[in-house]
């Protein structure tokens, strides 16, 4: 499959923005505090980068035409909050998860993207640059839907509450922290694993991917004894070699 520089130029900006932006909103404890209007005002902002940041990075197009465009994509990615309402609302009513459904945002910004055919403003190789810029939030993204799990959501104190009159309150946001922050490590470690798993194709050396999972296995070795983590442990670091295999061979031109 031969992929024109034009069009990994204008996918690595939209997946990038789509999924580098959701994740930085999520950070700041303003929007925590405000969700409904934090999430407004997100394609705001997302509208306003991806049409200037397109614009000065991109030639032959006009400021107008990519402010139309980024347009439609800051509408396409605001439809994953009524499709994770949606998805919920199924689970609820026949304990069926359709989590499937999440992944029409991906798709819907992959489609979009032909849309604006224009020539980088700077000679770079955009297939590293949008393996690297896809294989970091946007793969993670792919690969927590597919694991279909939830995060553990931070227990919140009551308000005068205290740790001395209720120590299992404590406990329990102590330990959520930690999962969270574990959660959080886990997903940079795929990260680089991806990234190195794409830099070892490019430069040839696929037999080398095997050390890469197999020190990531070593360190994670006295965990595999419990057999839940062991299963959840193995689907996903599968899925996230998958992921960075096919997305390799697709963009460096394998196949």
């Amino acid at each position: 499959m031969n992929l024109s520089p034009n069009y990994l130029f204008v996918l690595t900006l939209t997946t990038g923005y789509e999924y580098f932006l959701k994740h930085c909103w999520q950070t700041p404890r303003l929007w925590r505090q405000k969700p409904a209007w934090g999430y407004a005002f997100y394609p705001l902002v997302h509208w306003l980068l991806l049409g200037s940041t397109g614009w000065l990075l991109s030639r032959g197009v006009t400021l107008g035409a990519w402010l139309s465009f980024a347009l439609l994509l800051a509408l396409a990615g605001s439809l994953e909050l009524p499709l994770q309402f949606l998805v919920e609302r199924v689970r609820r009513r026949t304990g069926v998860f359709l989590y499937q459904l999440n992944f029409l945002v991906l798709l819907v910004v992959v489609l979009l993207s032909r849309l604006m055919d224009c020539a980088p403003r700077f000679a770079l190789d955009y297939r590293l640059i949008f393996l690297f810029v896809f294989l970091a939030h946007p793969a993670n993204h792919i690969i927590r839907l597919a694991l279909a799990r939830v995060e553990p959501a931070m227990v919140k104190e009551s308000k005068g509450a205290n740790h001395e009159e209720f120590p299992e309150v404590a406990a329990a946001s102590e330990a959520a922290q930690v999962d969270d922050r574990c959660l959080r490590i886990g997903r940079r470690i795929g990260t680089i694993e991806r990234w190195l798993i794409v830099l070892l194709m490019a430069t040839g050396n696929i037999p080398s991917i095997g050390l890469v999972i197999t020190a990531k296995s070593i360190v994670r070795y006295p965990q595999l004894r419990d057999r839940a983590f062991a299963e959840y442990y193995l689907f996903g670091t599968l899925l996230s070699v998958v992921v960075a295999l096919g997305s390799g061979l697709v963009v460096l031109g394998g196949i």
